[in-house]
């Protein structure tokens, strides 16, 4: 389950490609394709290095100016189902 203090990063076995206005996905270990588009494409851009999902919510937030909460749950949702497909790392919380 991921938390807001989660770190993570895209699975560099995902190889993306642009299509017009879309990101296509392929997994290498699965070979299943996936579209990406809008704020989706943006969140891919911002893990391909580990983020912590406070801060990416927190670059989301002022970006599109939208409510905290909301972007907060619908950002978790999105990674929860990006870890699903594996194609998300989730790297160690650092203790503290």
């Amino acid at each position: 389950m991921l938390t807001l203090n989660s770190i993570i990063q895209r699975d560099p076995e995902v190889i993306a490609a642009e299509a017009d206005q879309d990101l296509i996905m392929v997994s290498v270990a699965t070979g299943y394709y996936y579209g990406l588009s809008d704020v989706a494409r943006e969140i891919w851009a911002a893990i391909e290095r580990p983020k912590r999902v406070s801060d990416l919510v927190d670059d989301l937030t002022a970006s599109y100016h939208v409510n905290s909460y909301s972007c907060e749950e619908q950002t978790l949702s999105f990674l929860e189902a990006l870890l699903a497909e594996d194609l998300l790392q989730v790297k160690d919380e650092p203790a503290g």
